[in-house]
């Protein structure tokens, strides 16, 4: 009986629909609380948070307070 090697719908689903670039992001640890709160309650994984908190604010014509 062979083991391993590829299976159909087998692994981990991708989350992205295009190729991701893997990035190393600092943040004050009060913006990482305010960011793993957000994610928690949307059940999101904290890279699929940044993704969508930047997707809605350049939806707001990229208008941020900074």
């Amino acid at each position: 009986m062979a083991r391993g090697g590829f299976r159909e719908g087998a692994g981990r689903k991708k989350e992205y629909n295009e190729p991701v670039k893997k990035i190393l992001l600092g943040l004050p640890e009060s913006v990482l609380k305010q960011l793993d709160s957000f994610a928690s309650e949307k059940n999101l994984s904290r890279p699929k948070a940044v993704a969508i908190l930047v997707e809605q604010a350049m939806q707001q014509g990229g208008q941020i307070a900074v």
